[in-house]
């Protein structure tokens, strides 16, 4: 039923409508945020503060807002960038899994 349009009678009129179903995404759970800002400032503990502040909003702002995907694209380019090592790349990748769903 995804991307379909549903019609049907609207309240006071005859007229049809359409209802459209947006597509979901895997984005972060909302209802858990302080679990989630918890756990990844435990793995971003191990790095130097300055360099902890590069990873945690961006990657808030695009696990909330944008989705899972676009947030492990960011991870792996600041890995290849060399501002993470790969084991809190994937500690961080982890702890986006443990509290993401589909909305």
């Amino acid at each position: 039923m995804q991307g379909e349009s549903n019609t049907f009678y609207s309240k006071g009129s005859k007229r049809f409508k359409q209802k459209i179903y947006s597509k979901k995404t895997k984005k972060l759970n909302m209802g858990r945020v302080s679990d989630f800002k918890w756990d990844l400032n435990q793995v971003l503990n191990k790095m130097p503060e300055d360099k902890a502040g590069l990873i945690r909003g961006p990657l808030y702002a695009k696990a909330s807002k944008i989705g899972f995907d676009e947030a492990k694209q960011f991870l792996k380019d600041k890995e290849d960038e060399g501002l993470i090592d790969k084991d809190i790349a994937l500690d961080i990748l982890r702890v986006l899994s443990k509290y993401s769903k589909f909305r």
